[in-house]
Formats: C-alpha cells, structure tokens, sequence
C-alpha cells in the first residue's frame, strides 16, 4: 500500500447526470458563428460534443433549445449512425454508435448536408459500371 491510497477522495457530482457544465450557451454561440460561415462563405462546421465536458443534462438542454427538424436518417455502417436536422436549419446532430449500441461521438454538423449523407465518387462510379453491367448482360444474351 502506499502513501496516495490513504489520501481520501471524494467525487462530487456526476458528470453523466444531471449535473450542468454551463457549456450551452458558449456551444450556441458558436452554432450561431457557424451558421454565419456556412451562409457568407459556405464553410461547413463539425462540433464534437465527446471532446469537451458536456453532461446528459446539457445534452438535454441543447436538443431543447435547438429543437427537432423536419429530416432524419439512419446509416448502417459499423452501426447505427443517427442524423436529425435541428429546429436551425443546416445545423445537423449526428450520433454515431457501435455494433452493440454505446455511443462512440455525438456531434453537431453546420452545413448543407451532413458528410455521412453524402455519396462519396468512389462509390458513384463502381454504382455507374455495375449498372452498365447489368444492363449489358441481357442484350449478350440476345444476340447468342
């Protein structure tokens, strides 16, 4: 045993709980920049709320005050990805999960449209060539 495991500490407060980081109003703030970017210089933003101290409580807060938009998707890749537009137009919570369902990030989008949502080229142009395929497959067999 050393001499630290006889210092008594106490932990106050749950991070997790209901306890409030007084970290709303400065994240509003800069939605409100973001949203100033996006529309005068077509800048997207990505806020990552797992990076600052950010409790349940202000979680609830902000879905609260932004409000809920009239889009939603849900991604399957790795697992459930959740997108759902604010009540602020452009201003985009994405919730990414694991294959069991635990939370991996939660972020706020300011852009058009989210990342996730859109078609990378890559993918466009292997959906082109396997359609061309496809569609080249029955007229082969018409002329044999």
């Amino acid at each position: 045993m050393s001499a630290l495991d006889s210092i008594p500490v106490v932990v106050e407060g749950d991070p997790g709980g209901d306890a409030r980081t007084q970290n709303l109003e400065p994240l509003l703030l800069q939605v409100e920049q973001a949203l100033s970017d996006l529309v005068e210089r077509g800048q997207a933003t990505l806020i990552d709320l797992t990076a600052m101290p950010f409790s349940d409580q202000d979680e609830h807060d902000l879905r609260e005050r932004l409000g809920k938009g009239e889009v939603s998707a849900t991604v399957e890749a790795f697992g459930p990805t959740m997108v759902v537009e604010t009540g602020l137009s452009g201003v985009w919570l994405v919730e990414h999960k694991d294959a069991e369902g635990r939370r991996l990030t939660l972020h706020l989008e300011v852009c058009r449209v989210p990342a996730i949502l859109v078609t990378p080229e890559e993918d466009v142009a292997e959906a082109l060539a396997a359609s061309r395929s496809a569609n080249e497959a029955p007229a082969d067999k018409g002329n044999h």
